[in-house]
């Protein structure tokens, strides 16, 4: 059936076997001396594929060529907002690598099989978080296709995960008392490491990024942070015990003049294995102490979560009205306990041990 003059036309090609045959042109616009500007939107494996592409056209050049939007236009949109939202692509960056293969097609043209393959793919070889970070990602050029009217099923939310590993609650595990007087015995970079760790509840990637200027030895505070509105350019105080640990490194990094921690410290990755073999921990895993031992030694729950740069919305009298100064943070991290209150601990438990098997 021969279709209305302006509304596009549909080409069978037959010069040579091709999986998507019908070709599907519309004019684009027109010439100067009145000749038509034709151009190509699709190719497609049956007629009727083609005709659908057509069916909305009606005389709109833009309608049509927007069923031709590749993934990776929607992709670049997408990066667009988030550098206008001033968002950091660093979890976009680390999906980008993953989805490569998709940005040539158009977007119309992917389905859901072929998004939950990715995920299936690199489900042996990611962890749940970075899995979790593509959907984020899909989601995000999804939402951005809608927004600039592209017809496209929302196949993102559809897609499953992999179940969560057994005992994940237990992958970060604390430091028990024995292997915190460990550390203070030994004299290696590693355990100095740990013990700043342990001792300011920092993420790894805020004591890598720490600047040095914006250590203040003097104060007994650092201002730093990573990820969240609450952790960032927060005060972290500087414990008693663990002053002369970073006093040595600040000292190592003026001297080289340095411009951040993290250029003393290994690479995360190689720190990472290196603590993993030596201590059966992960980086992670100060964090996790410091957050069991404040809680063991009752300090405000609130203050913890200045110091961890947790959020404090849910408390609006906390948030709003109470205003924490480094004198009250350095006072409540002294609370913690230094090496001779952790043998105190120690020896305690072994002499209670030792009567129980006594009187057994």
């Amino acid at each position: 059936m021969r279709r209305a003059n302006g509304t596009g036309s549909i080409y069978k090609m037959t010069h040579k076997p091709l999986r998507k045959p019908y070709r599907v042109v519309i004019t684009a616009g027109f010439t100067d001396d009145g000749k038509a500007i034709r151009k190509t939107v699709g190719t497609f494996k049956t007629a009727r594929e083609a005709q659908e592409c057509l069916k909305n056209y009606n005389g709109n050049p833009a309608e049509c060529i927007r069923q031709d939007i590749t993934f990776g236009q929607c992709w670049e949109w997408l990066m667009e907002d988030k550098k206008r939202a001033g968002i950091k692509m660093g979890a976009y960056q680390q999906a980008c690598s993953r989805l490569n293969i998709l940005f040539k097609k158009p977007i119309a043209d992917i389905r859901l099989a072929e998004l939950q393959r990715i995920i299936d793919d690199n489900s042996s070889k990611l962890g749940l978080a970075s899995l979790k970070n593509i959907i984020k990602a899909l989601n995000g050029v999804y939402k951005t296709a809608a927004k600039n009217d592209i017809k496209v099923n929302n196949y993102p939310s559809l897609l499953v995960l992999p179940p969560e590993p057994e005992g994940k609650a237990e992958i970060h595990k604390p430091y028990t008392p024995d292997e915190i007087i460990k550390l203070w015995q030994s004299d290696d970079e590693l355990s100095k490491w740990q013990l700043i760790y342990i001792y300011t509840g920092m993420r790894p990637a805020e004591l890598m990024k720490m600047e040095i200027s914006n250590i203040h030895l003097k104060e007994r505070y650092m201002i730093g942070g990573v990820k969240t509105k609450s952790s960032k350019n927060r005060i972290i105080p500087i414990a008693d015990c663990i002053l002369p640990i970073l006093s040595d490194v600040y000292a190592k990094a003026k001297f080289k003049r340095l411009i951040v921690i993290g250029d003393l410290m290994p690479a995360y990755r190689t720190y990472r294995l290196t603590l993993k073999k030596a201590t059966g921990h992960l980086p992670h895993d100060g964090r996790h102490t410091f957050a069991t031992l404040a809680d063991a030694y009752k300090i405000d729950p609130n203050i913890i979560k200045r110091i961890m740069g947790h959020s404090l919305s849910a408390n609006i009298t906390q948030s709003v009205y109470t205003h924490k100064n480094a004198s009250d943070l350095i006072a409540a991290i002294n609370q913690l306990p230094t090496y001779d209150d952790l043998l105190k601990v120690v020896q305690q438990v072994s002499n209670e041990s030792q009567t129980t098997s006594k009187n057994a």
